[in-house]
């Protein structure tokens, strides 16, 4: 008799009503528009621009969706600004199909629990998941835990109690239950309990910690969670899916404000294989979707939105789930891992990260402006090929080169792009940088008077939620295994913070005016009002007040702008002629010397290297508006070229920065997702490995893939990224 399945397929509820899946429009669905009116107005403010690629892979409504989002790298704006742009989809695009979708996210019950959180994500179709950190709780103090042999064996954990008595721990304990280290320093889920005293972990505590270690080491008090049971969760999901919604998840679990993606978890694979499993007729996609900010945590920043190719989850592959769910998670979850490493930017370090954006700067010779897409793609292919070139000398060299060349620039308090702005030292170029820096001081004092009274008024929310934002960083980060800083929550709790103050400081601006005005007050007498009814004044001092603020936000803005400018006209009359053409030079050589290497180099790592167009010329974009159009750009596009066949020294190799820009952003921008499949948990504590044993009520997740594709057709670039995401994970461990 063939062993009983652990393979977690749902019931097919013919009663749940979906209120959000596009086929239907009522109250629910009114609510959850004039939410996202509310917030893309926000967004609208505290962004300085928003661009979305890959619209087009969004399937229309009526089509079972999962996005699957990453990285989560700004709490609660991140699904938020997916939710507000997938809605928008339907409103751009060349396309007669509308993509415009209600997607409806899994949130941390915990986050649920919040008021304003909660109030928005209910009304938003909020699914809540519970997580076993969120409900540990301090242990008798009288009983204690520590590792007999921290070196050898650290999943083997040791009770005993300060009063000679028995732990218990067959009586207080279960398996896949948590314990929790004193301050938020490590979690560890149980995989065994062996006896009264005895405990065996799924994996060990964070003993790269010398604090883990000492606590071990010595014994110390803990936490504990009982074992989360999320068939309820998956329940939703499942019956969301049945009646053609729109889930969306992060798979990574919490936020974070790490360079690279945390451990996937499995969930998003046993959602979309369990939903295929209990009706072999559904197909749901699984559109992974990447989120680039622009220093995330300021206000006025920038963002790009990525959507990447679906893949499609069928009855055939709810079939394999169904008999062999643990095989069919891990290929499904490492399709899904693939797909989101082809649309995020991994580094393994924030200083890496930081030397590959200095070179992506350096790769652009052409006075054009690329596009925040482009932009993120060049990122994406140079992590890619410093990821597997990082040994190379030349490599090295040239990484040591660009920091030296940073330092360089911060030194004479400049940026990258304003080294070509500087002149040389001659009388001529002296007075026309006398007379252009005092053009502009008096544009900026001009501009600095007219952004003055909307600044005034928004001191007061500025200034609270900066300080509010920080104080909730802080919090995050002590609870926190994962994050650095806390960055991840600051620009969250800015908003959050301005959405409550903002209404109460303008109604009460709009109060006191009305109070003055009836007054006769000097102060606002020259103030035209349209009536003496106080009903009549209140909403138009309050919209006056609010507009005042916005024609302020955007002059400042213009202001901001041209303050920037005044740097290198500043540089150019203070520095030595020298020490201009010094830094001018150094910038030359590098942006020679990284083009050519990466010609060199990079053919190995993308063997279609030559085959692609070559676009010098990459437009700024501004006539396309807010939300880039869902069609692909061409220099984004494969070309396929009959030519290809052509060896590669019949092209000459262009030194043009933007020549390679192209070509890279081309060798990778249409990763093909319906590849294949593979495994990590979402849902659970643990990461994912072959060896776990899935069962229903587990939260770890199971999935299931396509025999018939072949392992060669896995993107390269999407295994590079991979296996160095993963090698850097598994030191952690």
């Amino acid at each position: 008799m063939p062993p009983k399945s652990n393979a977690h397929v749902p019931e097919v509820s013919r009663t749940y009503k979906n209120n959000f899946n596009g086929l239907v429009y009522n109250i629910h669905t009114w609510t959850y528009d004039c939410i996202i009116f509310l917030f893309n107005i926000i967004f609208t403010i505290f962004f300085r621009e928003i661009k979305v690629r890959g619209g087009y892979n969004v399937p229309p409504a009526g089509t079972p969706t999962i996005l699957v989002c990453a990285p989560h790298a700004n709490q609660f704006i991140d699904p938020t600004l997916v939710m507000v742009t997938t809605r928008k989809l339907g409103m751009y695009g060349a396309t007669s199909v509308s993509r415009s979708r209600q997607a409806c996210f899994v949130t941390a019950a915990s986050s649920l629990n919040m008021k304003l959180v909660g109030f928005f994500g209910r009304r938003m179709g909020g699914i809540p998941v519970a997580r076993a950190q969120d409900y540990l709780k301090p242990v008798d103090d009288n009983l204690e835990i520590y590792a007999p042999d921290l070196e050898n064996n650290p999943k083997l954990i040791k009770g005993r109690c300060k009063d000679s008595k028995s732990p218990e721990f067959t009586k207080r304990f279960t398996a896949k239950s948590l314990l929790g280290l004193p301050n938020y320093l490590s979690n560890a889920q149980i995989a065994q309990i062996q006896d009264d005293e005895t405990i065996i972990l799924s994996s060990p505590f964070k003993i790269s910690d010398p604090r883990v270690r000492k606590l071990l080491n010595n014994g110390t008090t803990f936490k504990y969670a009982n074992k989360v049971d999320n068939s309820k969760v998956f329940q939703s999901v499942f019956d969301h899916l049945h009646t053609k919604g729109c889930v969306g998840i992060f798979p990574e679990g919490g936020s974070h404000d790490r360079p690279s993606l945390l451990p996937i978890k499995a969930g998003v694979a046993i959602m979309a294989l369990g939903a295929a499993a209990a009706d072999a007729n559904i197909k749901v996609h699984v559109v992974p979707v990447g989120l680039h900010y622009f220093h995330r945590d300021k206000f006025r920043s920038r963002a790009v939105l990525e959507y990447g190719e679906p893949i499609v989850v069928d009855g055939t592959m709810g079939k394999e789930y169904a008999q062999a769910p643990r095989e069919t998670v891990s290929k499904l979850l490492s399709r899904i891992t693939d797909a989101l490493f082809s649309v995020t930017e991994n580094a393994p370090d924030y200083d890496t990260l930081m030397t590959i954006q200095a070179a992506r700067r350096l790769y652009q010779p052409s006075e054009k402006r690329l596009s925040l897409p482009v932009v993120v793609e060049i990122n994406r292919r140079l992590l890619v090929g410093y990821s597997k070139f990082k040994s190379d000398e030349r490599v090295i060299h040239l990484k040591k080169m660009v920091q030296e060349y940073n330092e360089k620039l911060y030194s004479m308090g400049l940026k990258d792009h304003q080294v070509r702005e500087l002149e040389s030292h001659t009388v001529q170029n002296t007075i026309r940088t006398l007379v252009t820096l005092v053009t502009r001081v008096s544009r900026l004092l001009l501009f600095f008077m007219l952004a003055l009274p909307g600044s005034i008024l928004f001191t007061p929310i500025f200034i609270g939620s900066s300080i509010y934002s920080k104080k909730k960083a802080r919090e995050g980060l002590k609870k926190s295994l994962v994050k650095i800083k806390g960055t991840d929550l600051l620009a969250t709790w800015k908003l959050i913070l301005a959405l409550v103050m903002a209404p109460i400081s303008y109604v009460t601006y709009s109060l006191i005016l009305i109070s003055l005005h009836s007054r006769k007050n000097g102060w606002v007498q020259w103030i035209w009002v349209p009536s003496e009814n106080v009903f009549i004044q209140f909403p138009y001092f309050y919209m006056q007040l609010v507009l005042t603020t916005y024609g302020s936000l955007k002059t400042g803005e213009i202001g901001m702008d041209l303050f920037k400018s005044l740097r290198p006209l500043v540089v150019t009359l203070m520095y030595p002629g020298k020490k201009i053409r010094e830094i001018q030079s150094i910038r030359e050589q590098l942006s020679e010397e990284i083009t050519s290497v990466c010609n060199e180099l990079g053919p190995s790592v993308f063997k279609d290297f030559d085959q692609f167009a070559i676009n010098n010329e990459i437009e700024s974009e501004r006539g396309r508006g807010r939300y880039e159009k869902e069609k692909t750009p061409d220099y984004l596009k494969i070309q396929r070229d009959p030519s290809r066949s052509r060896s590669r020294g019949a092209r000459s190799r262009s030194s043009s920065i933007s020549s390679f820009t192209s070509r890279i952003s081309n060798a990778i921008s249409r990763v093909n997702s319906r590849g294949s499949l593979s495994d990590i948990p979402i849902l659970s504590e643990a990461r994912y490995s072959s060896n776990n044993v899935i069962n229903d009520s587990d939260s770890s997740c199971s999935s299931s893939d396509e025999e018939n594709i072949k392992a060669g057709s896995t993107s390269k670039i999407s295994s590079l990224m991979r296996a160095r995401w993963e090698k850097s994970h598994d030191k952690e461990e």
